[in-house]
C-alpha cells in the first residue's frame, strides 16, 4: 500500500474547461457523480476517510468514458459542420444529418458504447469496430445504442486499422480514444 505523504496538502484544480462542463450538463441523463464513503475500509486501513467516485450511473452508462467520448464527438462533429463549440445539441444534430455524417470508431467496450450513445443523441449513424474476442453481451450493449457493430478478425489493434480504413474509404468521421502520428487532436481532448 502506498500512502502519499503530500495528500494532506494537495488540492484539486479542475482541468476541465467551463465549456466542457457546461456541455456535459446539457446532455440527456446528466447527473453528478456521487462520492461514496467507505468507512469500514477507511478504518481497516487506519485512515480518516476513503471515498470512491461512483461512475456506474453516468448518463445511464456504467463508465466514465462517456465524458471523453461525448466531448470528442461534439467537438469533432461541430468542426466538421463548421458550427461553434457552443451550439446546442439539436442544432448540431440537424447540421450533422444534413451532411450525412457517420461516426466511425473502434473499441474493447466502453468507448464504443459511449460514441454510439452520442450518435444516438445526434441521431446520426455510427459504426463501431470490435475485436473478435469481444463477448457477445458487450457487442449487444453497443448495438443497443443504435450503432452498427462490425467484428474484426483479430485483436484491438486490428480493429483500429479497420476503423481507420473505413473512415478513409467512406468519408466517415473518425473519433478514437487512441492516437498515432497525424491523429492526435481528438484523443487529446
Amino acid at each position: 500500500m502506498y500512502l502519499n505523504p503530500f495528500a494532506n496538502t494537495w488540492t484539486c484544480s479542475s482541468s476541465a474547461s467551463p465549456a466542457m462542463e457546461e456541455f456535459h450538463r446539457r446532455l440527456p441523463e446528466y447527473n453528478s457523480t456521487p462520492l461514496v464513503s467507505l468507512p469500514d475500509l477507511a478504518r481497516d486501513l487506519g485512515l480518516g476517510h476513503v471515498f470512491v467516485k461512483d461512475e456506474s450511473f453516468r448518463f445511464g452508462l456504467p463508465a466514465f468514458k462517456i465524458l471523453g467520448a461525448s466531448w470528442a464527438v461534439y467537438r469533432a462533429v461541430a468542426a466538421k459542420v463548421e458550427l461553434p463549440q457552443t451550439c446546442p445539441l439539436d442544432e448540431l444534430s440537424v447540421s450533422a444529418n444534413t451532411r450525412d455524417i457517420t461516426l466511425v470508431t473502434c473499441t474493447d467496450g466502453n468507448w464504443g458504447r459511449a460514441v454510439a450513445r452520442m450518435a444516438k443523441y445526434l441521431r446520426i449513424p455510427a459504426i463501431v469496430f470490435v475485436p473478435q474476442n469481444m463477448d457477445q453481451a458487450t457487442k449487444e450493449k453497443i448495438a443497443s445504442e443504435g450503432a452498427r457493430v462490425s467484428v474484426v478478425s483479430g485483436d484491438y489493434d486490428e480493429s483500429v486499422k479497420a476503423a481507420r480504413k473505413e473512415a478513409e474509404t467512406s468519408s466517415g468521421l473518425l473519433v478514437m480514444d487512441t492516437s498515432w502520428p497525424g491523429y492526435e487532436e481528438i484523443p487529446k481532448v
